[in-house]
């Protein structure tokens, strides 16, 4: 093709090239498609918002809401309507004395309802002989035995959750360093102080189904289960300031024993409470 008869055809590709209309932005066809899990975090967001008291928008529901301990039952509860077995979960700050250490900070108290799951148990092995293993089991606990549950713990074949002893077992465990170490770190050494060796062991027992052992971390808070969704407020406000009388008067020094149900009120060395359910939001409490 000779130069002369190529200008023509550029010249016409020039023109159409200049008229056809250009944009950066997508076409409508080229809509977003968003993935099942982004739409799912979509939905939870508005979901927060709508339950902590904003009108759809994203900003409002990222805001840290202060309730009562009423409102917050009332919140957590719709937001897992159905998990009426899921637990509620309190978070305490403690300010204790100067006098103690917070990682000294621990205690066991006695809820007035008991938090255990219906869909879980917990493993109660009783070291007693006699009339008190005759007692213990009466009373509900799942292992009595003597000597011969040791190796049954330090083989892994035996895993209590929680442990009671008679006094005059108490030796199996100061003559065995192995076993401390075992279950030491578990919180299960039998203690005086803790309710775990007693004489009264039918009573030991009952105690220990209702029974919370609590401790705090290294900063001094202390972090546990206080009842399930499917509690009535009354009884979620009576174990929630059942635990922060006990955890009070240990960080002020006390032994931390509740006689019945306390009242509802503001503790001293506690600085910050927040409950949440297993998988609904954290809520700061304003009135305990």
């Amino acid at each position: 093709m000779s130069f002369l008869n190529a200008r023509p055809l550029l010249a016409a590709t020039k023109d159409s090239l200049s008229t056809r209309a250009f944009s950066s932005s997508p076409s409508s066809s080229a809509a977003k498609v968003l993935s099942p899990l982004h739409k799912t975090s979509i939905l939870r967001a508005q979901r927060a918002a709508r339950l902590a008291g904003g009108a759809g928008s994203g900003q409002r529901g990222k805001e840290k809401k202060q309730l009562t301990l009423e409102e917050a039952h009332k919140v957590l509860k719709e937001w897992s309507p159905r998990t009426p077995n899921a637990a509620y979960e309190i978070n305490i700050t403690t300010k204790p004395s100067s006098a103690i250490q917070l990682n000294a900070l621990r205690g066991r108290v006695f809820l007035p309802h008991s938090c255990q799951s219906s869909t879980k148990s917990s493993l109660l092995v009783v070291f007693a002989s006699g009339a008190s293993a005759q007692a213990a089991k009466k009373a509900g606990a799942d292992v009595v035995g003597g000597e011969e549950l040791i190796e049954e713990i330090l083989q892994g074949r035996l895993s209590p959750d929680k442990l009671i002893t008679t006094p005059e077992m108490v030796g199996l465990f100061q003559r065995n360093p192995q076993l401390a170490r075992t279950l030491g770190p578990k919180g299960l050494m039998p203690s005086v102080k803790r309710g775990t060796v007693a004489s009264d062991v039918e009573q030991a027992v009952k105690e220990a189904r209702g029974g919370l052992d609590w401790k705090g971390d290294s900063k001094g808070v202390v972090r546990a289960a206080i009842g399930r969704l499917s509690f009535t407020p009354d009884a979620l406000q009576d174990n929630v300031h059942t635990l922060l009388a006990s955890v009070s008067d240990i960080a002020l020094g006390g032994p931390g024993h509740v006689n019945g149900i306390p009242a509802r009120v503001k503790r001293p060395a506690i600085s910050r409470v927040q409950i949440s359910s297993t998988q609904g939001p954290g809520i700061e409490l304003t009135d305990v």
